[in-house]
């Protein structure tokens, strides 16, 4: 699930919600049709999607400081 958290820690901040950079730089050997493919499903499993709403959470928590 490492892999998982970086990528959205990436798609969340420096890839600006780009998929396939973010995927891309978690796994530098994919092409760019495969990582498009990956980053889809990989934003589409459950766990992923529950990780993501905590790591946005947190960061509206920063914003309201």
């Amino acid at each position: 699930m490492w892999n998982a958290s970086y990528f959205l820690d990436l798609y969340l901040g420096e890839c600006q919600r780009n998929g396939v950079q973010s995927y891309r730089k978690v796994y530098p050997n994919s092409t760019y049709m495969p990582a498009k493919a990956s980053a889809s499903r990989m934003l589409k499993k459950p766990s992923v999607v529950q990780i993501m709403k905590q790591k946005l959470e947190k960061m509206e928590d920063v914003e309201k400081c």
